[in-house]
């Protein structure tokens, strides 16, 4: 009687273990996307409200598809608070991107005469993008590098300013429009 158990005990533990074992190996739901990397020159990662005219954003725009998506195109939008418009589709990576803060604010019908009428000491641009694939398939949306401010972080001051300017992935780089920080060497004159 012993035997028996134990042979039903050992059938019922294959069995069971079977079940378990093919349920464990799911692979997980996911999708590998594709984001837009930005390369800023050393102190072109804001405006200054104070000189719309002079100051420049400036940085290179390329792609990462982490060797699964090779991008067709790259559409950015510039966006102040809840107005958006298109700066362009971009098909040649890296493509240089520059504008001045004048620049920016034309897209919206503001100049820097009513800029200042307006008395504003600070506002934020947020540059975001859609990518298509070669495939056509369209990317807009993101995770870990949502929001990236590079006036925040501290990668623009000091002797590292040079070396830190390569940005991650982002999906939204702001841009912040003030007064030069009196503390940080990239933005004095």
């Amino acid at each position: 009687m012993k035997l028996y158990s134990y042979i039903i005990i050992v059938a019922l533990a294959l069995v069971f273990s079977s079940c378990l074992e093919e349920d464990s190996i799911k692979e997980p739901d996911y999708e590998v996307g594709i984001i837009a990397n930005a390369t800023l020159e050393p102190g072109k990662y804001w405006f200054n409200i104070q000189a719309l005219e002079e100051s420049e954003v400036s940085f290179d725009l390329n792609y990462e598809g982490f060797g699964v998506h090779t991008a067709s195109s790259i559409e950015l939008f510039l966006n102040r608070g809840s107005n958006q418009v298109s700066l362009g589709s971009f098909t040649d990576f890296p493509s240089s991107i520059s504008m001045t803060g004048a620049e920016a604010y034309a897209y919206f019908g503001e100049t820097p005469a009513s800029i200042a009428d307006a008395n504003l000491s600070r506002d934020e641009f947020r540059i975001t993008y859609e990518i298509t694939t070669s495939e056509g398939l369209q990317f807009s949306q993101y995770g870990q590098y949502f929001n990236y401010n590079p006036s925040l972080d501290g990668r623009y001051t000091g002797r590292y300013a040079q070396f830190y300017t390569n940005l991650p992935g982002f999906g939204t780089l702001v841009l912040e429009v003030r007064a030069p920080n009196p503390q940080n060497p990239n933005e004095q004159d």
